[in-house]
Parts: structure tokens; C-alpha cells; sequence
């Protein structure tokens, strides 16, 4: 059967292969740690559970607006309100997941010829989404040394093409982890603001996962005189561990918001009914919940750089918010036994059970994705893995 050629330019999620990938070992009995997934290993909070078997006992099967039920998106513009600033209801689509949530946006804003800046490292699904919109994605690179953030003249420079339409922003980062400081995202805005043709997406996926405070700078907040050139994405998959539920959200202008909402009403139409109601549970909760979850997340921080750092040939800086690391291991890799990071990943998961998301994936070749989203004694036995895995290079 013919294929359509957009399909051609994208590749499964090399973060979900990995996941997969370990699964399957570990179902066919072979000793397996993962450091692939990017999900909390903590329940969703029972009272979000029990308020979706409320609306399901309630009936809450059915359609709602495809946009989400109103409630709930008076309640996230309430939230945002609370923590960061003014949202109006109708500034917010709720959608089938943050990634959903980006999808739709790439193909409601960008054309073809159409250029994307994505600093480099970046959530895998970014170029793929900007390339299935016909747009092209345009690389800045970073490294652990400006803790993976790109500086006001690498975007000063990307922005001199007039070609740029847009610029992605994830704080804090999947994967490095790194926050943007009020400073650093004002410096940024002030950029942006000379190029008002160009859209901002604001990815702040974990942005109540950071460890310096209870909430990482928001984009618009520190910029609000940006607000019509900016989309900002969140969800409640990381926040409240609730990532099966498949719920995430937009918040833009009122006419962007309404063009996503007629795309998602002929593709998936409204998210989840009962999910949704969960959702609203969630926002209720008491902030503590979240910290609970936050410093438990400190800690397992703290105990995984120590670990990686103290292995000969290894860098790992210590990230200030969401729960990945992401080493370099390019003392390892580019050897005859060792081509590149994905053999590097591959000799891991064979020789040692230890499964990681190679950097190449994320655009940074010879780093590694690691979650620390596990027990400190996995942690412990995985990085102790790895240590004996990089003797036998060594010897």
C-alpha cells in the first residue's frame, strides 16, 4: 500500500522504543534497569482517581466541546492565574496530551518554508512535529558548559533569517533538565520582540518540578508584553504523575486558541470526558502533594550526579529541575568497539541489563537521557552498572 511521503521524514520515538525495548527483555526474564522512561513512578493521587469513577458513576461519557469542558478550562486559566498570570478561559485548550497540545499548534501556525529554532538538546517529537507542518526545524547547539541553553546571540543570530517563523523554548528541559532563569528568558523576549512575525512556543511541561522554588519563570510572565506572540504548553502528566491520562494544554490568544480547537474538532475531537474531570480534581490539590513529590525527586537528583560523577571519564551536571540527567559519555564512544552513542546505548542495555535514551536522539550525540523517575536503590545498582560496563571499555 502507497504510503504518503510526510511519513517518510519522521521516526518512531526513540524515547518509547527504548521504554519498549527494555520491557521486552524484562518479559523474556533478563535483569533489566531502565533509565528510558519519562514518567513518574508515583501513583496518581487517589482523589483524582476517585473523581473520575465519580464521573463515570455520574454518566460523563459522552462528548464534551472538542476545546474541553468549560470548567476545566476556567480552572487552568484560575491556576496559571495563581502561580504565574492573567488568563482568560477562552486562552486555553485543553488537549489529548502535551504533545497533542504541540501538534496542534505546529500545524496551525507554521506554512511551508517556514523555519523553526530549536535549541539543541530537544524533546525528540519537536522536529518531527515542525517537519510534518511542512516547516523546517533549525538547530542551535548547546552543551553542558552553558548548561544546555542556547545565549541571547546564538537566538539573535538564528532570528536574522526572515524565514523564522517560530522558537521553541522547554523549561525546565526535556532532557537536560536546565531551567531558564526571569533574566535569561527576559534577555531572550527582548530579542523576540524585534521580530514580532516570530511565534514562541513555551514548553513548561515541569515547570512545578524545579528545585529552586516552587515554579520555574514563565515566559510571558517575565514578558508580557509577548503574550500575543506566545504559545505556552503544559499538561498534567508530569505535575500529578498522571501521564496514561493523556491531558495536556495550550494557553494563547483567543484566536490561535480557537483555530486548535476547530483542527482538534476534525481530528480527535475533545479529550477524554472523565479524564478531564479527573483533571479538575487534580488542580485542586494541595501544593504540598506536588512538593512531597519534588523533594523525594531532589534527592534521587543529588544521589544520581554523585554517583555518575564519581566514574572516571564522565560529566554530569546537576539539573535544576524535571527528572532527567543527561551525562556525556563522549570519553566512550566514537572507538572502534563503541561507533557512536547508539552502539554506546545498545552495549549498555546487552553487556550490562542498563537501558538509556542515546543523546543523538535529542540532537546531542555522545550525551545520554537518563530519568532518575525510579528507587535509590535502582539508581544505586543501575550507575554501579554502568561503572563495570565503561572498566571493560577502559580495559
Amino acid at each position: 500500500m502507497k504510503r504518503s511521503n510526510r511519513i517518510q521524514t519522521i521516526q518512531p520515538s526513540p524515547t518509547l522504543a527504548i521504554t519498549a525495548k527494555a520491557k521486552a527483555l524484562k518479559a523474556a526474564g533478563k535483569d533489566v534497569i531502565s533509565f528510558g522512561v519519562g514518567e513518574p513512578d508515583f501513583p496518581t493521587p487517589q482523589s483524582v482517581v476517585d473523581a473520575a469513577k465519580r464521573a463515570l458513576d455520574e454518566g460523563k461519557t459522552t462528548y464534551t466541546p472538542a476545546a474541553g469542558i468549560k470548567v476545566l478550562r476556567e480552572k487552568i486559566a484560575h491556576d496559571y492565574e495563581r502561580r504565574n498570570r492573567n488568563v482568560s478561559w477562552d486562552e486555553v485548550l485543553v488537549s489529548v496530551g502535551g504533545k497533542h497540545a504541540l501538534f496542534n499548534a505546529t500545524q496551525v501556525v507554521f506554512d511551508e518554508g517556514d523555519k523553526v529554532i530549536v535549541p539543541a538538546p530537544y524533546w525528540v517529537s519537536y522536529p518531527a512535529q515542525i517537519n510534518l507542518s511542512g516547516a523546517e526545524p533549525v538547530f542551535i547547539e548547546t552543551d553542558l558548559v552553558s548548561d544546555f541553553k542556547p545565549s541571547v546571540a546564538q537566538i539573535t543570530e538564528a532570528l536574522s533569517d526572515p524565514a523564522v517563523k517560530g522558537l521553541i523554548l522547554c523549561s525546565p528541559s526535556n532532557p537536560s533538565g536546565s531551567v531558564f532563569s526571569a533574566s535569561e528568558l527576559k534577555a531572550i523576549g527582548d530579542v523576540v520582540k524585534t521580530r514580532p512575525d516570530v511565534i514562541v512556543f513555551f514548553d513548561a511541561m515541569y515547570d512545578r518540578l524545579v528545585f529552586d522554588g516552587e515554579i520555574a519563570p514563565d515566559f510571558v510572565a517575565v514578558n508580557p508584553d509577548l503574550a500575543d506572540q506566545t504559545l505556552t504548553f503544559n499538561g498534567f502528566s508530569k505535575t500529578y504523575a498522571m501521564t496514561g491520562w493523556r491531558l495536556g494544554y495550550t494557553i494563547g490568544p483567543k484566536d490561535v486558541i480557537a483555530d486548535m480547537a476547530k483542527l482538534q474538532s476534525q481530528s480527535t475531537s475533545n479529550p477524554t470526558t472523565f479524564a478531564q474531570y479527573g483533571g479538575l480534581e487534580a488542580l485542586n490539590l494541595d501544593d504540598s502533594v506536588i512538593a512531597v513529590m519534588r523533594d523525594i525527586f531532589k534527592a534521587r537528583r543529588d544521589l544520581i550526579v554523585g554517583l555518575l560523577n564519581e566514574i572516571e571519564g564522565v560529566e554530569c551536571a546537576s539539573p535544576g529541575g524535571a527528572f532527567y540527567v543527561f551525562p556525556n559519555f563522549n570519553h566512550f564512544v566514537g572507538t572502534k568497539e563503541i561507533a557512536d552513542d547508539l552502539a554506546f546505548a545498545g552495549f549498555l542495555l546487552e553487556e550490562v541489563g542498563v537501558a538509556v535514551v542515546p543523546g543523538s536522539a535529542f540532537g546531542a550525540p555522545g550525551y545520554a537521557r537518563m530519568s532518575y523517575a525510579t528507587s535509590d536503590d535502582i539508581i544505586r545498582d543501575g550507575v554501579a552498572r554502568i561503572a563495570r560496563a565503561l572498566d571493560k571499555i577502559r580495559s
